[in-house]
């Protein structure tokens, strides 16, 4: 594939880029890859990956080593989406993967909308045989673990939206799971999204990374991720017992998890984030109820006095963290 140049981080020679299409035999290399998440991730996700791969192989980019080693891969779907902040998949990943197969235009295959999928203005849905609403939607990214820390995660998302115009999609919508938040796993997940650094930038690593691409939020997704596991398995995950129903700090996590010792099993769900280029984004209209500030209101500005950019867009796509300021902390004596 050309639709990316050759890139070179670190010295360490030339990668390149490619798809499960073009190169099936990648695959070994990119289930390697796609365990070095957090355990209990690796495996509620497994048969998902394994869906992808089997019914839309060219949806799965890899950058290589020119040794073979799978360096990154990318995750994606195509569906229908106008570039209305309100009409991003309401269900993040799950909705997205519902609705794999959407496409515009000349008699390709779309699949019925997701039921949690919010109606447009009228009560009308996004219509997938719509001019303009091809869309590439990244569900994922993993980068190899002997490959982190080298600006590889960077380089992928500054290459996405050039993946999205190869593949002759219209608009790039990208999930965005805040990685670093395991860290902070009971912040909760608006607050956490609207810490800064000292520079004004995203304060989790991964949102940094995207807004530093020219990637703005679109939409917050509550309940992006969802899965239910037995109760073994969570005691495995966690490397201890579980002596009674709660929620449990599991390694990796973003949040709790809720393990009921008296159903013997637990649930857990993830919050997302949706991103996309400024120009994949549509400028409400004054009566449109969306708000009265455009997409080009909220351009990228790493300087000192930029966190309000970052608050700025993130209230624009519903994320808004809650107002604590009246509270105090008081010390007792």
């Amino acid at each position: 594939m050309t639709w990316a140049p050759q890139q070179e981080l670190d010295g360490v020679g030339q990668l390149w880029w490619t798809d499960l299409a073009d190169a099936p035999e990648l695959a070994a290399g990119v289930v390697g890859v796609e365990q070095q998440v957090p355990a209990f991730l690796a495996e509620l996700t497994v048969d998902a990956r394994a869906r992808l791969t089997a019914t839309d192989p060219a949806g799965t980019a890899v950058l290589v080593a020119p040794d073979a080693e799978v360096v990154a891969v990318v995750r994606s779907v195509r569906l229908a989406w106008d570039g209305a902040r309100s009409r991003a998949p309401v269900a993040g990943a799950r909705e997205a993967l519902g609705r794999a197969g959407e496409r515009n235009g000349t008699g390709v295959r779309r699949r019925d909308r997701h039921p949690a999928a919010r109606p447009g203005p009228g009560g009308s849905t996004v219509d997938g045989g719509a001019a303009g609403n091809d869309t590439v939607a990244v569900l994922d990214v993993v980068v190899a673990e002997a490959w982190r820390g080298r600006g590889v995660g960077s380089a992928v998302l500054g290459q996405l939206d050039r993946w999205r115009a190869h593949r002759g999609a219209d608009r790039l919508l990208v999930l965005l799971r805040p990685h670093a938040k395991q860290d902070y796993p009971l912040v909760p997940f608006a607050r956490y999204a609207s810490f800064t650094t000292p520079a004004g930038e995203p304060f989790d690593p991964w949102l940094r990374a995207a807004w530093r691409a020219g990637l703005v939020p679109v939409s917050g997704v509550d309940r992006s991720f969802i899965a239910r596991a037995a109760l073994d398995d969570w005691q495995r995950w966690l490397g201890r017992p579980v002596p009674g129903s709660g929620p449990y700090l599991v390694p990796g996590a973003i949040k709790p998890a809720i393990l009921e010792t008296e159903r013997d099993g637990g649930g857990y769900r993830e919050p997302h984030l949706w991103a996309a280029p400024v120009a994949a984004l549509q400028r409400p209209r004054a009566d449109a109820g969306e708000g009265a500030a455009g997409p080009e209101e909220v351009l990228m500005d790493a300087s000192p006095s930029a966190s309000a950019r970052w608050i700025d867009a993130l209230a624009a796509a519903g994320v808004v963290a809650g107002d604590r300021s009246h509270r105090q902390v008081r010390r007792r004596r």
